[in-house]
C-alpha cells in the first residue's frame, strides 16, 4: 500500500513538474520575440516544433550530447561564424552549474537550430547585400529538423549531424583549412623599405622581416639567412609567388603594391575568408554535380564536373560603373558566329564616328536595321540631323573576327541581358585587373569551354565546331541539358596552384562583413 502511495505521489509530482514547465514553454514560445533570461530565441518555429515532436519533454538530458554541442558551438569560428551568436556564454554558465533546467534546455535547442540554419543557408540574407540576387533560399523543414535533432541527441552523434549540414563544395573545405592556417599565424611587425622599391640582389634592412613573413606563409623554406639583408634568389621566387597569388605582376620587385600585400594583417585575411565561406553557404544547396562559376572579383571562370573543379580560364567582367550582377542562370544554348545588336547605351558612341566617316560601318562590319531587323541603306539616312535620342534604327555587327562578341557566345537567358562570350580584344586578358566590359563576361578560351560543355554530345566534336565556325553562318547549338551558371563574387579562392586573394573591385566585402559580424 505504501509503495502504491509513493508511486502515485511521484507521478503527481512528475505531472506537476511537467505542467509547470509546459506553462513556461507556452508563455515563452507564444511571444512574437521570445526572450528567456535576457537571451533572445532566434529560431522560434524550429524550437517550438522540436518540443512538440518530443512530446514537450526536455530534449537535452544526455550529458554527452550537451558537451558535444557546446564543443561544436565553441568551434563555430572554424566555419567563419561567431560562437557568441549561439548563447555560448550563458550555456557555459548553466553547464558549469550542472543544473539541467528548462532555460538551459531551451537555449541549447535554440543554439543548435540557429547554428544548423546558418550552416545550411548562411547567417546573412544575400538579398540584403545585392538586389540582383535570385538564388532560392533553402527551405528548412521544421519536421525533418526536429526529427534529426532528436535522433542525434539520442545517439550522441551531434558532431556527425552538424557535419552533414556543412557545404560539400570542395572550395569550402579548402577555405576552412586556410582559415585555420591564418588563425595560427603569428602577428608580425609592419615592414617598411629603406627606399621606394627593392630589386633582386639588392640590400635592405627590411629583408629579415620579409623573409620571416614569407616563411610564415610557406613561400620560402628558410626563416633565416647568413646574408640576412640580401634580397636573394629564394626570396625573389617567394615574392613572385606571393604576387601571383594576389593578382600582381610577378616581377619579383617589391614596390608599393607588393609591400601593401606583405603588410595585410592576419585579421584582415581572416575576415576575407569568413566573408567567402558565407558566400558559399548561400549557394551550396543550389549546386548540382556539374556547374559553372564566374568569379567576378577573381576575373576567373571555374568549370566543375562531377563535383570537382575540372578546368578554369580568365575572364573580363564589368567596369565599376557597369558592374556584372550576381545571380544564377542556366546556360541553354551556344551561338557560333554570332551577330551583335549594339545596345542603345553603346550606340550613342558609334553615331559620332559614323557622322565623321560613313566608312566606319564597313570597317567594323556594322549594318543598320530597323525595329523588324530589316536592313536599311545607310546612304539614305540623314546623318547630320540624327542624334542618339532620335536614332530610330539599330546597329548590328556581322559575324567576323571583328565582332565584339568574338566567334562564339554562351546564352543563359536572364533579365539583365548578361551572357558569356568570346572577344577580339585578347590583350585585355594579359592585364592583372580585368574589369573592362559593359557587364557581360568575356572568356579567354571560349572554344575550350565549348568543347568541355559539349563533351557528351557526339554531334559536336572540336572538329565539328571548327567546321561550323568556318561557314561564317550564325548557328545555334542547344545543350542536351541546361548548365547552371553562378555569377559569384569571391574575393578569395583556392585554385589548382594555391590560395588566391583578389581585390574587392566592387567594395562588397565591407557590407557583407558588417552584417556577418553583427550580433544576432
Amino acid at each position: 500500500m505504501r509503495a502504491l502511495m509513493a508511486l502515485m505521489l511521484a507521478l503527481l509530482a512528475s505531472f506537476s513538474s511537467k505542467a509547470s514547465y509546459l506553462d513556461q514553454l507556452e508563455l515563452i514560445l507564444m511571444s512574437p520575440t521570445p526572450v528567456i533570461e535576457g537571451q533572445k530565441l532566434h529560431s522560434k518555429e524550429l524550437v517550438n516544433y522540436a518540443y512538440q515532436t518530443n512530446n514537450y519533454e526536455l530534449i537535452w538530458q544526455n550529458d554527452v550530447a550537451v558537451s558535444q554541442l557546446i564543443t561544436a558551438l565553441e568551434n563555430a569560428w572554424q566555419e567563419g561564424l561567431k560562437p557568441q551568436d549561439y548563447h555560448l556564454n550563458s550555456l557555459h554558465s548553466w553547464h558549469s552549474k550542472k543544473q539541467h533546467t528548462l532555460t538551459f534546455d531551451l537555449l541549447l535547442t535554440d543554439a543548435v537550430m540557429t547554428y544548423a540554419t546558418h550552416l545550411i543557408r548562411g547567417k546573412v540574407n544575400p538579398q540584403a547585400i545585392s538586389n540582383t540576387w535570385n538564388y532560392q533560399q533553402y527551405a528548412i523543414s521544421p519536421k525533418k529538423a526536429s526529427e534529426q535533432l532528436l535522433y542525434h541527441v539520442s545517439r550522441n552523434s551531434i558532431p556527425q549531424g552538424l557535419a552533414k549540414l556543412k557545404p560539400k563544395l570542395p572550395q569550402y573545405a579548402l577555405l576552412k583549412d586556410a582559415l585555420i592556417f591564418y588563425h595560427n599565424l603569428p602577428e608580425r611587425a609592419e615592414i617598411a623599405l629603406s627606399g621606394r622599391v627593392l630589386k633582386p640582389q639588392k640590400r635592405d634592412d627590411a629583408v629579415p622581416l620579409i623573409r620571416q613573413k614569407l616563411y610564415d606563409l610557406q613561400l620560402v623554406t628558410q626563416a633565416q639567412s647568413v646574408d640576412s639583408t640580401l634580397y636573394s634568389h629564394d626570396l625573389v621566387m617567394g615574392i613572385k609567388k606571393l604576387q601571383s597569388l594576389n593578382q600582381l605582376a610577378a616581377d619579383g620587385i617589391i614596390g608599393k603594391d607588393t609591400l601593401a600585400i606583405l603588410n595585410i594583417s592576419k585579421k584582415q585575411r581572416i575576415e576575407t575568408i569568413n566573408a567567402n565561406l558565407e558566400r558559399i553557404r548561400w549557394v551550396e544547396n543550389s549546386i548540382d554535380d556539374e556547374f559553372l562559376i564566374v568569379n567576378i572579383a577573381g576575373y576567373e571562370l571555374y568549370l566543375y564536373q562531377q563535383g570537382k573543379l575540372s578546368w578554369k580560364t580568365n575572364v573580363v567582367v564589368g567596369r565599376n560603373y557597369t558592374r556584372t550582377p550576381v545571380f544564377k542562370g542556366q546556360m541553354r544554348y551556344l551561338v557560333v558566329n554570332p551577330t551583335w545588336t549594339v545596345p542603345r547605351s553603346i550606340a550613342r558612341g558609334i553615331i559620332p564616328k559614323v557622322k565623321e566617316d560613313i566608312g566606319y560601318l564597313d570597317k567594323k562590319d556594322f549594318m543598320v536595321v530597323d525595329s523588324r531587323r530589316n536592313p536599311v541603306d545607310v546612304n539614305e539616312i540623314n546623318w547630320e540631323n540624327i542624334t542618339s535620342r532620335s536614332f530610330p534604327y539599330w546597329f548590328v555587327q556581322r559575324p567576323s573576327e571583328k565582332n565584339s562578341l568574338g566567334l562564339i557566345k554562351f546564352m543563359l537567358p536572364n533579365k539583365y541581358s548578361i551572357y558569356l562570350h568570346d572577344t577580339p580584344a585578347k590583350s585585355l586578358f594579359g592585364q592583372e585587373q580585368r574589369a573592362f566590359s559593359h557587364g557581360c563576361v568575356r572568356v579567354e578560351e571560349p572554344f575550350k569551354l565549348a568543347e568541355a560543355i559539349l563533351a557528351d554530345d557526339e554531334k559536336w566534336s572540336a572538329q565539328a565546331l571548327q567546321n561550323t565556325l568556318e561557314t561564317r553562318e550564325t548557328t545555334r547549338i542547344n545543350l542536351n541539358k541546361p548548365l547552371d551558371v553562378f555569377l559569384m563574387y569571391w574575393t578569395v579562392s583556392h585554385n589548382f596552384d594555391g590560395l588566391h586573394f583578389y581585390p574587392d573591385i566592387y567594395q562588397r566585402d565591407k557590407k557583407l562583413l558588417a552584417k556577418l559580424n553583427q550580433p544576432l
